[in-house]
């Protein structure tokens, strides 16, 4: 099959894209509309006119961690969403910190609820804090609900943005571009923040929190780095890769996680006029880590790499290494952080671990220290 059209680095009338000017002015603007309207879903508002911010509770020595909790509400159009801000007691209104700001899905804020235990494997947060960074967990739940509870984008971010359901269309946001706009609200918010260094926020996300960080990191240029965990199909991986096992569309448009006309490629993913590397070329110059599982077959491990190495032109554009691997095949656990893309592959299934967070910290503090 003839990939060409999907080079990040060629235009949809066939140009050389050949400096960076040209990337950002014409194919980087062309591969987010083909994003948007194929995939994620158009939104029809971006930053809205009427936000508000309320710090509800502020805990110090919360649940006698070296750590200050902050509680905070965002409010916008009618709807209110609360997250909630951890920071380093010892940098506590003396310094201002670099912040991971982690999109949680639901399943994992009910199995893990790292909020109310910092010293989980999922998100250590007492251990991001003591290597001098904020965390920030904004549960996907608070944002809008998941396919799981059916709400047909009559609830939470959709109905506020969009309060009239039959204004949708094919081309309308989904799930995973909700969570994303809820992601940048709260990046408005730490903006504000005396004790955020606002130019050093990472945003990070597992499994389909992945695709929305990814997807915010796209959309936001704000984000300094970009985490995605076990991403797969519609996040990191390569569509149209043929490893055995690997999820599919017609898989996961089960969901309401994206726009109407990504179902009209289910079984006719050759057609998709884009795929996930793309995603991930919209992310240069900032620094982007991609982590797989060995085990992960149906988020296609092999996928996410490939699609690290298709981005890299993108990134060596502007002059940056893009993803470097010297390696034959891919050695577990070790990192390969050489490049402005990132990436390790860790043993075992579907999975986020205490390890993998030492791994992104030790490439966070080249860029975000």
């Amino acid at each position: 099959m003839d990939y060409s059209r999907l080079d990040p680095l060629i235009s949809i009338s066939g140009e050389k894209i050949q400096n960076v000017y040209d990337w950002e002015t014409y194919r980087r603007e062309e591969i987010m509309v083909l994003l948007s309207n194929f995939i994620y879903g158009v939104r029809p508002m971006e930053k809205p006119h009427d936000l508000s911010f309320s710090v509800d509770r502020i805990t110090e020595d919360y649940m006698s961690y070296p750590l200050v909790k902050k509680d905070i509400t965002i409010s916008f159009l009618g709807f209110s969403m609360p997250f909630t801000l951890f920071l380093p007691k010892e940098c506590y209104k003396k310094t201002p910190v670099p912040v991971f700001l982690h999109v949680l899905n639901e399943s994992h804020m009910q199995k893990v609820d790292p909020v109310n235990n910092p010293e989980n494997y999922f998100l250590p947060i007492a251990e991001i804090a003591k290597r001098g960074y904020g965390c920030a967990v904004m549960s996907t739940l608070d944002v809008s609900p998941d396919w799981i509870h059916k709400p047909e984008f009559k609830k939470g971010v959709f109905a506020a943005v969009q309060p009239d359901a039959s204004d949708r269309d094919n081309r309308s946001w989904g799930n995973v571009s909700g969570w994303a706009y809820g992601a940048s609200r709260i990046m408005d918010y730490l903006e504000t923040d005396i004790d955020v260094e606002h130019t050093k926020v990472a945003i990070s996300g597992h499994s389909r929190a992945g695709k929305a960080a990814l997807w915010a990191s796209a959309t936001d240029k704000r984000f300094a780095l970009c985490i995605s965990n076990d991403s797969g199909c519609s996040g990191a991986a390569f569509t149209r890769g043929d490893s055995e096992g690997v999820e599919r569309i017609w898989n996961i448009n089960i969901s309401d996680w994206f726009c109407g006309n990504y179902h009209k490629f289910n079984e006719r993913e050759e057609m998709l006029p884009c795929d996930q590397h793309m995603l991930l070329a919209a992310i240069a110059p900032r620094p982007l880590y991609v982590k797989s599982n060995e085990e992960d077959a149906w988020a296609g491990p092999d996928e996410e790499l490939r699609s690290c190495k298709l981005a890299s032109p993108v990134y060596e554009l502007y002059g940056l290494p893009g993803f470097i691997m010297d390696d034959e095949k891919v050695e577990i656990n070790k990192p390969y952080h050489e490049g402005t893309i990132a990436y390790h592959r860790a043993p075992g299934d579907h999975n986020l671990e205490e390890h993998d967070w030492k791994l992104f910290m030790d490439f966070a503090d080249r860029y975000l220290k």
